[in-house]
């Protein structure tokens, strides 16, 4: 360990040393150790490395990755191998002037660099890098690693899916306790950074991702985000861990935040992370292994989830859908708080107390649009269901006695009588531009109130036409912290301090 909290390595990859030594000192507070992507230098300053460590001031790894390996070197083994060379030459009798650590792939072996590393007190990270895709053979693959006692073996695959993900962690877990480096990579790779202390590793690699700083490796997070958003310094192994469900869209999500700083600020020692999976069953799987206490689920999984649950609340029974889980002997417990979530937020942004009176176009018969159904019928509204697939509408619709219609300009005379509140409860608009508008058919006139469940982009296509047209427009933000609230008060028993969410 490099802290007494769990370390964090900033993965530097500008041009030159100086932008290098620049964007580490903005972003110090945040950061134990660093690792110095040579590969991504220009050709001038490539033989100039020695003297950064010193400037640096933390302890740093010397890198210089092969475009086969996933990085950007492609001038030849000779001249890698001097640049290697040079950057461990000339070893100070200070440490802290020399490479901490030296990234040596599995197939390279110089006895002469890899002496020098150890008379020096360079230690060898030895690793490997499966750009696609997971070995069939982890143990062998592993032991390629781990030849040298004093070495730190480093496995770094991209898994496909959350059930590859699944299968390194499994194998993660039964690993002999040594000092080591096991990460995933990409979008499914996510969780295994963010809980990287969970699997074994030393420390955490991030990146910043900009213009001048790209990311070293697909799934990084910014050192920022670790710290603040994931609370990677101040969460512990045996933290207890909740976890966010859904397809790889939920990496941008507002919801960690939410619930991280709540967890954070009400002194909570737990920390919500994203799990992205195509299918509920994988996602099932990996909080299992991760041995998650409560989960919230999102789209594509909340009515995916349902046959899997030991225990549905009322909401979910008469929802048809669930985006909260407990844990509980025998199984998971489900729940559903969008429905409260939505009512809270919206009635705010009516100033009203209900629905009475008020025609309603609902757009969308998926997971949220079922929460927002149930509102809408217990507090009175009159309600049109709208839907691509009328089949789907009109069964939405019989449930709660409101009537439906198909999602085209058809539905433009049924809109104009149901327009006192339009609700957009798909996933249109998420992407941003154009295409994200359903009601595109239909011409505002300023007297509709808009509610957009969306809230990544703030303003949707169809928010920006309706506020063109003076109409009064809000996003699902509010609604967000509201059954986020309600996830935490089945999370920890509680309700949470009023502006905690």
């Amino acid at each position: 360990m490099i802290a007494d909290s769990f370390p964090v390595c900033l993965c530097l990859t500008g041009k030159t040393l100086a932008a290098n030594l620049a964007a580490l000192d903005e972003h110090r507070q945040y950061v134990d150790l660093v690792e110095l992507r040579a590969d991504y230098l220009d050709p001038s300053e490539k033989f100039l490395i020695r003297s950064f460590p010193e400037k640096a001031g933390l302890p740093c790894i010397l890198t210089v990755r092969r475009k086969s390996d996933g990085g950007c070197f492609v001038d030849g083994e000779g001249v890698r191998l001097v640049m290697i060379a040079k950057a461990l030459s000339f070893a100070s009798s200070d440490a802290r002037a020399n490479f901490a650590y030296a990234d040596l792939e599995s197939d390279f072996h110089m006895a002469t660099i890899e002496d020098a590393c150890r008379t020096f007190g360079t230690r060898i990270i030895r690793s490997v890098h499966y750009t696609e895709g997971i070995p069939e053979n982890l143990d062998a693959a592993y032991e390629a690693l781990t030849q040298e006692d004093d070495e730190i073996p480093k496995l770094a695959v991209r898994p496909r899916s959350a059930a590859e993900l699944s299968r390194l962690v499994a194998w993660a877990s039964g690993l002999p306790k040594r000092d080591r480096l096991i990460l995933g990579m990409g979008d499914y790779g996510f969780p295994s950074r963010i809980l990287a202390s969970r699997m074994g590793s030393l420390f955490c690699y991030t990146s910043l991702g900009n213009a001048d700083m790209p990311l070293a490796a697909p799934g990084q997070t910014s050192p920022e985000s670790f710290v603040e958003t994931y609370r990677g310094r101040d969460t512990k192994v045996d933290s207890d861990l909740y976890a966010l469900l859904g397809d790889r869209s939920i990496l941008s999500s507002l919801s960690p935040s939410l619930h991280n700083t709540a967890f954070r600020s009400l002194k909570k020692d737990a920390l919500l992370v994203p799990m992205p999976s195509e299918t509920i069953e994988e996602a099932l799987e990996n909080l299992g292994l991760f041995n998650v206490k409560g989960a919230a689920i999102t789209v594509p999984h909340k009515e995916a989830v349902l046959p899997y649950l030991s225990f549905q609340s009322t909401d979910v029974q008469r929802i048809g859908a669930c985006n909260t889980l407990v844990a509980r002997e025998g199984g998971w417990a489900g729940y559903n708080t969008d429905a409260d979530g939505f009512e809270r937020s919206v009635l705010e942004f009516l100033e009203r107390e209900d629905f009475k009176g008020m025609k309603v176009t609902l757009i969308g018969a998926g997971g949220a649009a079922k929460s927002v159904a149930l509102s809408l019928f217990r507090r009175g509204a009159e309600c049109v269901v709208l839907n691509r697939t009328i089949s789907t509408a009109r069964a939405l619709a019989r449930k709660y006695g409101f009537i439906w219609g198909p999602l085209d300009d058809r539905a433009i005379e049924v809109v104009t009588r149901y327009s006192d509140l339009i609700v957009q409860a798909t996933s249109l608009g998420m992407k941003g531009g154009i295409d994200g508008d359903p009601l595109e058919f239909y011409e505002f006139d300023g007297h509709e109130k808009v509610y957009d469940l969306i809230y990544k982009p703030s303003k949707t296509a169809l928010l920006v036409r309706a506020e063109e047209a003076g109409c009064r427009t809000a996003n699902g933000y509010t609604m967000l912290r509201y059954q986020a609230a309600g996830q935490y008060k089945l999370w920890m028993g509680e309700l949470p301090p009023s502006g905690h969410y």
